[in-house]
């Protein structure tokens, strides 16, 4: 919504989406308000310069104040009371900052439009399982100082059954359980309503698999953790863990000890149905602290474990088939996953970039088409939440910017829109594996060559990602007749 003259209380809403096949409810369509604040400049390391950047998905425009003249953003804190205040949320420290409590509405508020600016609305579109394939239409309408006006929403419903996507696609997530149980605005403790809500968010963008951080010296807390994640429907194929390390020894006990840990920790999974429970080694360790590990490692996989890192190039001439599931850094090179898979060992992608960059193109292309491209078995990037000093500041820590894909608050989360990019990464891949499918179903058909040759031609780095999918669909369309 562009505004001409300054536009006061604008509200937007969207009527029921109708065609022949029947009606989708307006409830299916998430409307947020995208808001640009003050971030740093570049990548993930620290940056003193402000660059006013499209990011947080809002319910309220007012949960964040932007100060345009000062180039300073400003959170709001709803105390106990009900009654509200803001604090600064982009200066050197943030000790003003503790104790903040920040909430989002639940439904869309009115907005302020300045005159000569823009106001864009992200819209998620949650098809009923049972919706029938057609086109389905409807309005997002406007309403404000008395005018309405409307933009038409059209929706087309292929038929296809999304699978799961092939790929495994997990994330590195810090958060536990608070001791106490009361919610907190970091990156590494949470309520269980708040773990409820993250897990579940994660799963609605197709990260089926984070990783754990839980420790089992709690074990009520891990029981809980375990709880949620069957309780919520993520699958129990393999269980990431890093609340049990492998660490680094030659001495005897402390491999004894360590084999018996994670025959403990496995004994707890299988109750909850996992087949496969990894264990963390020394992130990112190179020469003799990677080489140190051999022993530990070989233990895990004694004790029925089996082991995951984060590692570089070379790792696989130093530990080969000690390493299950690879976690490597930057670029995906299909070199090196073939050799880990000559094991048996998986390969998964991270840091392609590291979560933390407005870049939510980016996250979509190199973690989808061009990920399964290079032949990979999933990505693990590094992290849902990760603040660097305080996890609502950009701007608080001299070394790194915060890695946030999205944003806590009381009773959920902010999303953004690179976590929206990384999503239709997932998506990307599933309706390849829908295409492969219908190929297959196709058998020797003429179709199914054509469709298998345009397939291998497909330049995932370069291609433009909504033709190649629109094509995707076209292609099952006509290798299912429908």
């Amino acid at each position: 919504a562009f505004a001409v003259k300054p536009v006061q209380g604008l509200k937007a809403r969207v009527t029921p989406l109708t065609g022949p096949a029947g009606t989708i409810p307006a409830s299916a369509v998430d409307v947020r308000l995208v808001k640009w604040w003050y971030q740093g400049a570049g990548g993930i390391g620290y940056s003193p310069k402000r660059v006013l950047k499209a990011e947080l998905l809002l319910k309220d425009p007012a949960l964040v104040r932007v100060d345009t003249a000062k180039n300073e953003n400003y959170l709001r804190h709803t105390a106990p009371d009900g009654t509200t205040s803001y604090r600064l949320c982009s200066g050197d420290t943030s000790e003003n900052l503790a104790g903040i409590q920040p909430i989002d509405a639940r439904e869309l508020q009115p907005v302020d439009i300045a005159a000569g600016t823009s106001q864009e609305f992200w819209l998620n579109i949650h098809v009923p399982a049972d919706a029938a394939p057609g086109t389905y239409t409807g309005q997002v309408a406007f309403k404000a100082d008395g005018g309405i006006s409307a933009m038409p929403l059209r929706l087309v419903v292929p038929p296809i059954q999304l699978p799961q996507s092939p790929l495994t696609y997990s994330i590195y997530y810090r958060a536990k359980l608070s001791e106490d149980g009361q919610p907190t605005i970091t990156s590494e403790r949470r309520s269980e309503q708040q773990y409820r809500a993250e897990i579940a968010d994660m799963r609605d963008h197709g990260v089926l698999h984070p990783t754990n951080y839980q420790s089992n010296g709690d074990l009520a807390a891990i029981r809980k953790i375990l709880e949620v994640r069957r309780e919520l429907g993520l699958p129990t194929d393999a269980f990431y863990n890093l609340g049990q390390g492998t660490g680094s020894t030659t001495d005897p006990a402390q491999l004894a000890s360590l084999r018996n840990k994670v025959k403990a920790w496995v004994s707890l999974c299988r109750e909850f149905g996992y087949k496969d429970v990894y264990f963390y080694g020394i992130d990112e360790a190179r020469d003799d602290r990677l080489k140190g590990q051999r022993l530990t490692w070989k233990a895990v996989q004694d004790a029925g474990g089996k082991t995951f890192v984060a590692c570089y190039m070379k790792t696989f001439e130093a530990m080969g088939a000690l390493l299950n599931c690879a976690v490597l850094a930057h670029r995906p090179n299909p070199a090196e996953a073939a050799k880990w898979q000559t094991v048996g060992s998986t390969v998964f992608c991270y840091a392609y970039p590291q979560v933390g960059e407005e870049k939510p193109a980016t996250y979509r292309r190199n973690f989808g088409l061009l990920l399964w491209q290079a032949g990979y078995d999933g990505a693990m990037d590094y992290a849902y939440q990760h603040g660097f000093t305080h996890v609502w500041n950009d701007f608080d820590n001299h070394k790194y910017r915060d890695h946030n894909f999205t944003y806590p608050t009381v009773d959920g989360i902010i999303g953004t829109l690179a976590w929206e990019g990384f999503r239709e990464a997932v998506d990307d891949v599933r309706y390849l594996a829908a295409l492969q499918a219908a190929i297959r179903k196709a058998g020797d058909s003429p179709q199914a060559k054509q469709a298998t040759e345009w397939i291998a031609a497909l330049d995932a780095e370069h291609c433009d990602l909504v033709a190649t999918r629109a094509q995707m669909i076209k292609w099952i369309a006509v290798l299912s007749g429908k």
